[in-house]
């Protein structure tokens, strides 16, 4: 992956112009993914990835999320997507189509592959005023499990599956109050499950809480 990671206990390293940072704050990693980052560098000609490559590829996925970018969503996301999240009510979705719904609501219906994640609708309880507000996402303590094909737990990259977890924190302003209110922060629990499909990683199933 492109990019320069920081650390304030670790070496820098740089290759491109782009950059995400890893932040250590006591026991407190937060991760700031890299805004430009898409959907097409989640390849691997080796078919193997990292536990950096898994956490970068959440980022982007969240990153697109809080942009209402369904199209790099719906790129990052199997078609056979499940997911646990409060806005199904205890049920099992399948599919994309339960969240986009929520990008076309908060995105305005103005893409053509459709608009925002369930995940915003805690982000952004603010439709009438999503132009003027800015959301960021980021992941605290992200641990990665990998899963099947000889995996190791430092992320060798022979798993065929990861499994993230993490402390979600998601930033907006409050709109909701007439003088517009300040800045909020917004917390929730998530998991979310990465495929190595043929070389890429492919989001298949998260738990949200």
């Amino acid at each position: 992956m492109s990019g320069k990671w920081r650390s304030r206990h670790a070496a820098h390293s740089q290759d491109g112009d782009e950059e995400q940072t890893h932040t250590v704050d006591g026991s407190l990693l937060i991760i700031d993914g890299d805004p430009t980052t898409t959907a097409s560098t989640l390849l691997s000609s080796s078919g193997k990835f990292t536990t950096t490559d898994v956490i970068s590829a959440n980022q982007t996925l969240l990153n697109a999320i809080s942009r209402c970018d369904y199209h790099t969503y719906n790129e990052l996301c199997a078609d056979d997507l499940t997911a646990f999240e409060p806005e199904s009510n205890g049920m099992l979705i399948s599919g994309k189509s339960f969240h986009k719904f929520y990008f076309d609501f908060y995105g305005g219906g103005d893409n053509s592959d459709g608009g925002q994640d369930a995940d915003v609708a805690t982000t952004a309880d603010n439709r009438a005023a999503q132009v003027a507000t800015k959301i960021n996402i980021t992941m605290s303590n992200p641990h990665v499990r990998w899963l099947g094909g000889g995996c190791c737990s430092d992320g060798c990259g022979d798993g065929s599956a990861a499994v993230i977890s993490y402390v979600r924190m998601d930033q907006s302003v409050d709109s909701s109050s007439d003088d517009k209110g300040g800045p909020v922060t917004r917390l929730s629990s998530e998991t979310r499950v990465w495929e190595n499909r043929d070389g890429r990683l492919v989001h298949v199933h998260f738990h949200k809480s």
